[in-house]
């Protein structure tokens, strides 16, 4: 057996060495063949491509946050490559959604060692962009830029940007159309979701990533003030459990949004929009469960 590991090395984890050193020695210890390509943030999809091509993998896994685990599961879409997770990132919130162990030895263990694959879901947005987690608009969208744009790592780089972008997001009103009904709301923020949770552990729908369907969450307010007594410390602006009551299930959907927001996916920062369509591309890729 083959396997392409796909790494960030720029990711926040600091225990990536260890989890480096485990592969090699599981290696030895059942004899499958193994390759690292490290990402560089220049020209990776066409480095993906080419491994593909040439390596010829049996299994592709993927060690980074959700930004690295979607560009690798956009390169083998359709192609029935058993695929992977490592969390290697800050917030890991794919990893964590799926239930890979959250120590990354312990991961690399887990997914290495794994025997079956469950199918996995994707998003498309506008018909371009996928997404292997979560998309958003609104506060989160916002502090994800303000994220890309400080050196600071990690969760508290996170929480050092909430009150900000919590007081710089208006409410906003939208139009949210399904095959099946037309809904108008308002809130701060809109969460398109492929899985149940995000990185924090804060559970936002009852989702999973294998339903051919996913979920639109509408925030109707902020706990800000519970967030500052918390101490900001794991954007815990998301510890109100009434935060996603208001919950849309659908394997499609058309948003129309009062003014130009914030919008992310998958970690990434996708620029402002005022329109946006979503829809499921069910079962598209296996992905590798741990015993």
């Amino acid at each position: 057996m083959k396997i392409l590991f796909v790494i960030n090395p720029a990711s926040g984890n600091k225990n990536i060495d260890k989890a480096i050193l485990r592969i090699h020695a599981l290696a030895v210890e059942t004899g499958f063949d193994f390759k690292f390509m490290y990402t560089t943030g220049v020209d990776d999809d066409n480095a993906i491509q080419e491994q593909l091509h040439t390596y010829k993998p049996d299994r592709i896994i993927a060690g980074g946050g959700d930004g690295t685990l979607q560009m690798v599961a956009r390169n083998i879409l359709n192609r029935k490559i058993p695929f992977g997770v490592l969390p290697f990132g800050s917030a890991n919130g794919f990893a964590t959604a799926i239930g890979i162990p959250a120590n990354p030895v312990e991961a690399v263990e887990a997914v290495v060692r794994a025997e079956r694959t469950h199918p996995l879901d994707l998003l498309k947005f506008n018909d371009k962009h996928l997404c292997i987690h979560l998309g958003d608009i609104g506060i989160n969208a916002l502090m994800v830029k303000e994220y890309s744009e400080d050196e600071s790592r990690g969760m508290l780089g996170y929480a050092k940007h909430l009150i900000a972008s919590t007081q710089a997001t208006p409410l906003l009103h939208y139009t949210i159309k399904t095959p099946e009904q037309e809904y108008k709301k308002e809130g701060y923020m809109l969460a398109f979701a492929n899985a149940h949770k995000y990185g924090t552990g804060i559970h936002i729908s009852e989702g999973s990533v294998s339903d051919g369907k996913f979920e639109i969450c509408n925030v109707e307010h902020i706990a800000l003030d519970s967030a500052i007594k918390a101490g900001l410390t794991a954007l815990n602006v998301f510890i109100d459990k009434n935060m996603f009551a208001d919950v849309i299930c659908c394997r499609e959907a058309e948003i129309h949004i009062s003014e130009k927001v914030h919008f992310q996916i998958d970690g990434e920062y996708m620029g402002m929009t005022d329109h946006l369509t979503v829809r499921i591309l069910a079962a598209a890729i296996p992905l590798l469960i741990p015993s």
